[in-house]
């Protein structure tokens, strides 16, 4: 399969149908761009969605919306920060 998308002037691009279906993404989902070699991967990102009930024997008090929101400030913390710690 061979797609195109064209660069918009503000170096945005719309995902063709068929990508979006093979990604199982929908508006608002996120997408991630690994360098791999001299190829660039799409994938879907992971969510804190993706890792419920992982882990459910562990009670650690909290809920999971807490979390999220603690997971949230941590990681826009890091990105103002320009990912260092």
């Amino acid at each position: 399969m061979i797609l195109t998308a064209k660069i918009t002037s503000k170096g945005q691009i719309t995902l063709p149908k068929e990508v979006r279906k093979l990604l199982n993404v929908q508006e608002g989902n996120v997408i991630v761009f690994e360098k791999e070699d001299d190829k660039i991967v799409i994938k879907p990102a992971r969510t804190l969605r993706d890792f419920k009930g992982l882990l459910k024997n562990i009670n650690t008090g909290e809920n999971f919306d807490e979390v999220r929101k603690k997971v949230k400030k941590y990681v826009g913390k890091r990105v103002i920060q320009g990912g260092k710690n």
